[in-house]
């Protein structure tokens, strides 16, 4: 008998160590998996927020895109008319030289005319000079000789018909001369009104021309203008093609980076969903010890019965036995509404302005101030209590905690969490254990808010799910 204690005191001993390494070593889990969970959902939360910010950047480059697109659409618009007129006056230019050039070929030849005139004026002076220099000397011969030269034609006639045939040849060189210089003198007149025309004519030509090429010149004129204007829309459009290509860019960087932080989220998700596991087959191994502990103390007890014939009670001044040890009971009931006094649901959970609604908002009238109650026990494992926007905001929110203001995210068994957000005022802290139906704060309008309501979110494995499956009004 004294054998038998000894051995059951061993026993128990042996047991009781297993037993207490065993929940040192699932405290040292949990607390891994609590310090896990509070960084995953620090981490959850900024990822949440820098998505938030990338998507509101994407959205203004995407609309700064657009106003590019059609900006660069009213400038090739533009260059297009611009490129009409630019054709039209280089054809006008076209015409406008095609007609300087015959203008300009005609003075050559209306010159080239008044050359020729001038030359033959020249001639018919040169001539007229010589034959007035001839009359000019038989005059004087005449003059000198006085009436010798009749006289002569008397005495040297032979006959009446010499003396008279005489005389009408001096007459017929004097009248020929007459006519000759009359000629001449004509012919010189002619030929200076010849002239005088040509003048006139290689004058309005000189004035058309110069006509000509002052419509060219506010022709060219035009173009320059045209053609500043066509370079400057150019740069125009080159200048926007430019900033569309940046903004795209930043569009893919930011889309990029969005696309990495749904690669972290899931990573967490990831992690918290093994740890879940973890936590379950931790659980699992303990269910699993207790049962063999209790096994193992019905088959002690049972030796104890056969070897004595009754059984020692077990009492704590008797330490001959051991109390079976139980596992911590946890709350494997429903989740609560997480909102007492206040049913009316503002939001749905799923589609919402372009994107995912990824829980409830529960907004009565009257509900600032109200209690918010965490729907199943749990842990704290993130907080956000720092935002002192509690009022309606129409547009952009203020940015604090995500834009979810000021919230508590809880862990529960079974890989569930659930987030209670746009509260007014915060009563837990990381770390701390919360019982179903405990108030973790109160609820305001904080964050990116229309209206006092509470935003509530149920995640399974990080993974949101719609809050109405679980929980009832």
């Amino acid at each position: 008998m004294k054998n038998l204690k000894i051995l059951k005191k061993t026993l128990s001993f042996i047991t009781c160590s297993v037993l207490s390494f065993g929940l040192v070593i699932e405290y040292n889990s949990l607390d891994r998996s609590d310090r896990t969970a509070k960084a995953s959902a620090k981490s959850l939360s900024e990822i949440q927020a820098e998505r938030d910010a990338n998507n509101q950047k994407i959205a203004e480059l995407e609309n700064e895109i657009s106003a590019l697109q059609n900006n660069a659409n009213d400038q090739k618009a533009y260059q297009e008319t611009l490129a009409e007129q630019i054709n039209l006056i280089r054809s006008n230019i076209n015409l406008l030289n095609t007609e300087l050039e015959a203008i300009s070929a005609d003075i050559d030849a209306t010159e080239k005319n008044i050359g020729n005139l001038d030359e033959e004026i020249a001639v018919q002076e040169t001539a007229i000079e010589e034959n007035v220099e001839m009359f000019k000397q038989r005059l004087c011969d005449m003059c000198v000789s006085g009436n010798d030269n009749a006289a002569s034609i008397v005495i040297g006639a032979s006959s009446f018909y010499d003396i008279m045939s005489g005389i009408e040849m001096a007459n017929r060189m004097a009248e020929y001369d007459e006519k000759l210089i009359n000629g001449i003198l004509s012919d010189i007149e002619n030929l200076e009104k010849n002239k005088e025309d040509l003048e006139s004519e290689k004058l309005t030509l000189e004035m058309k021309l110069e006509s000509q090429e002052k419509r060219k010149a506010e022709k060219e004129e035009a173009l320059t203008g045209y053609d500043e204007k066509m370079k400057s829309t150019q740069e125009e459009i080159e200048r926007i093609e430019r900033e569309n290509a940046i903004a795209e860019g930043k569009v893919k960087d930011l889309k990029n980076i969005n696309a990495s932080l749904d690669a972290e989220e899931e990573a967490i998700f990831e992690a918290a969903r093994k740890a879940a596991e973890e936590q379950q087959r931790k659980e699992e191994e303990e269910r699993q010890r207790q049962e063999e502990w209790n096994r193992q103390q019905q088959q002690q007890q049972q030796t104890t019965t056969d070897a004595g014939g009754n059984t020692t009670p077990s009492t704590p001044d008797n330490p001959t036995t051991t109390t079976p040890v139980t596992p911590p009971i946890t709350n494997t009931g429903g989740f609560i509404w997480p909102a007492p006094g206040f049913s009316y649901i503002s939001s749905y959970y799923g589609a919402r302005w372009g994107r995912n609604h990824n829980g409830i908002d529960v907004g009565d009238a009257g509900i600032h101030g109200g209690a918010a109650v965490s729907s199943q026990s749990g842990t704290v494992i993130a907080v956000s209590s720092s935002c002192t926007h509690d009022y309606p905001k129409e547009s952009g929110g203020c940015g604090c905690g995500g834009n979810y203001g000021n919230y508590v995210l809880v862990s529960h068994d079974g890989g569930f969490s659930t987030m209670y957000a746009h509260l007014a005022s915060v009563n837990v802290s990381v770390g701390d254990s919360v019982t179903q139906g405990q108030i973790v704060g109160y609820i305001g309008c904080t964050g990116f808010s229309t209206g006092s309501h509470l935003h509530f979110e149920i995640r399974t494995n990080g993974y949101a799910v719609d809050p109405m499956g679980y929980v009832s009004r």
